[in-house]
């Protein structure tokens, strides 16, 4: 059985230089480069401060806000935003991550009936105009009602998705960097990302049921990047096979590598099984909503040359993004 660790912090990484000033000391930014190369090696998750100039503060604020008045509405409502491929709404119990690794949630009762949350999840926006309108997770949203939710929650969403597209992009520029390859070099990998947003609503788990707030699994892609408030119940599991649950931290977004990354580097850079506790004896709720910067849907994730010393080979072979994408997401719905 695995043991839960002590409570730890992730390390804090101040992204600023890279947004606020280009001209900025190169020592400085150099110093920075090499904090992120070490949580990548180290566990591939970090928290990263220093970003209010691509994402004000006010509008994370904000998004907690938007997020209470959405899962307050009643079912019938929310039910009404139900969606497909990566779209819209899903109920508790809809999503089971615990298929993903059925090994290390052995000791999760109930697992059978799913995660303990319930979420909507919000692409890019698309219009039939579109040439990829239609394909796979390239669907439109499905939006609440505006004249019960309020006139100006999706326009706030969107403001929102678009302030972290923005932000995802200068990580991956950083991460590109952390691998000596030109700032630029994913770029072309994410010009129609496949970037989701997604709200997510941890009730109090019942006190007669274990339930889990989302199976123990890593993300798919390139890499998340999440606002949380301060209820707790992130935990990761580390190298000794224990569950470390992460302290939340004021002013700070939570940033992990996905699969796809992991592939890119020949597992130089981590991956890690993470999951979330629902609160309980507190009877309070988590809300979260990580963001997940995805590649393009046809681009090909093989090893990068930097990635490979003198004699190695590539342990995968290439695959295309949105094959894989689509591979777990109907092995988790």
């Amino acid at each position: 059985e695995r043991m839960e660790a002590a409570i730890t912090t992730l390390p804090v990484i101040d992204v600023s230089c890279f947004i606020t000033n280009e001209d900025s000391d190169s020592k400085q930014r150099t110093h920075v480069i090499q904090q992120l190369h070490e949580a990548c090696v180290a566990t591939g998750f970090f928290l990263i401060k220093g970003y209010e100039a691509i994402v004000p503060r006010d509008t994370i604020e904000e998004l907690f806000e938007l997020m209470h008045r959405f899962f307050a509405l009643p079912p019938r409502i929310k039910a009404a935003c139900k969606g497909t491929e990566n779209r819209g709404y899903f109920a508790i119990g809809e999503e089971n991550l615990s298929t993903v690794y059925e090994t290390l949630n052995e000791d999760v009762e109930g697992k059978e009936l799913g995660d303990y949350k319930e979420g909507i999840d919000i692409g890019r926006e698309i219009t039939p105009t579109d040439p990829e309108y239609g394909q796979p997770f390239r669907k439109p949203n499905n939006w609440p009602d505006a004249s019960v939710i309020g006139e100006d929650w999706k326009p706030k969403i969107l403001a929102h998705f678009d302030c972290m597209t923005a932000l995802g992009g200068v990580l991956a520029n950083m991460i590109a960097t952390t691998l000596d390859l030109p700032s630029n070099w994913f770029d072309d990998k994410m010009r129609n990302p496949m970037t989701v947003c997604r709200l997510l609503h941890y009730p109090p788990a019942p006190v007669s049921e274990s339930r889990i707030g989302c199976g123990a699994h890593s993300d798919y892609g390139f890499c998340a990047i999440l606002a949380q408030d301060d209820a707790g119940g992130l935990q990761l599991l580390n190298k000794q096979g224990e569950w470390v649950a992460i302290t939340p931290v004021k002013n700070t977004l939570v940033v992990n590598i996905g699969d796809m990354l992991q592939r890119w580097t020949n597992n130089k850079f981590v991956s890690t099984v993470h999951r979330v506790i629902n609160p309980s004896t507190s009877g309070r709720h988590r809300f979260s909503c990580p963001f997940f910067y995805e590649p393009n849907f046809d681009a090909i994730v093989e090893c990068i040359p930097t990635c490979l010393a003198p004699g190695e080979t590539a342990k995968f072979a290439p695959i295309k993004m949105g094959d894989h994408l689509h591979n777990m997401f109907h092995a988790t719905f």
